[in-house]
């Protein structure tokens, strides 16, 4: 593959995921253009990302605003923030993300969202600078949260489900299906009442046993992800 593919099959991708604007939908023809122009995508991922990109075009855009904040905002489980679903609210959850951002800014990248390091959409955004191979490299010390957070959004039967397969099938590594089963069942990503939310956000709602090693354990670490990206091990020394 070349490179632009990934940047813009990626970029499109994290695009799709951010809070709905009016400029977004006015280049829904463009995105779905760079799509099918690129083919990093199956046909059926591409017909899949389509049905979101019809409900995009055909609802008013306070309506479609109103649903994000219903899954994206309002639903702990569906957060796109990656380090939420390792670590919760825990300390290690800050040093993941510093690490992080030093890794964006050795590629001359600068955070100047609103959003911590491990915003998916961001996150997608460095990816797509990165040659292929190392991007889907990257990505796939995420699948295992990406398919649980798409899975969720299949059992909310959201259009936005499309965006967490096609990131899957970039990927090279197929989620831990143990891992996916065991987080659905602690957490099927329903709707929450507001009181169960702000039940949710005092927990720890880590995923998997933030404690236990990669290798004897059952949840993704951060410095595997970070491993993924490439972050020799004794810079990661020097900083901490």
């Amino acid at each position: 593959m070349r490179q632009e593919t990934t940047s813009r099959t990626l970029k499109v991708i994290g695009l799709l995921m951010t809070y709905p604007s009016p400029e977004a939908v006015a280049a829904i023809d463009e995105l779905r253009s760079l799509l099918k122009a690129e083919g990093w995508l199956s046909v059926k991922s591409l017909a899949d990302i389509e049905t979101l990109l019809a409900d995009m075009g055909s609802k008013d855009i306070l309506d479609l605003q109103e649903d994000y904040v219903a899954l994206f905002d309002r639903t702990p489980s569906l957060s796109l923030h990656l380090f939420e679903h390792v670590h919760g609210d825990s300390r290690d959850r800050g040093q993941a993300m510093v690490e992080l951002d030093f890794l964006y800014r050795e590629k001359g990248l600068e955070n100047a969202s609103e959003h911590t390091p491990d915003y998916l959409p961001l996150f997608l955004e460095y990816l797509s600078i990165l040659p292929v191979d190392e991007a889907q490299n990257n990505l796939d010390g995420a699948v295992d949260v990406i398919a649980v957070i798409g899975e969720r959004l299949k059992k909310r039967q959201s259009p936005y489900a499309a965006l967490f397969e096609a990131l899957q099938e970039a990927s090279t590594r197929k989620p831990d299906y143990n891992k996916l089963q065991s987080a659905m069942k602690a957490d099927p990503g329903n709707l929450m009442s507001c009181e169960q939310m702000d039940a949710a956000w005092e927990e720890q709602f880590a995923f998997g046993d933030t404690s236990e090693s990669q290798n004897g354990g059952s949840c993704p670490k951060a410095e595997d992800m970070l491993a993924r990206m490439g972050l020799p091990a004794d810079k990661k020394e020097a900083r901490s």
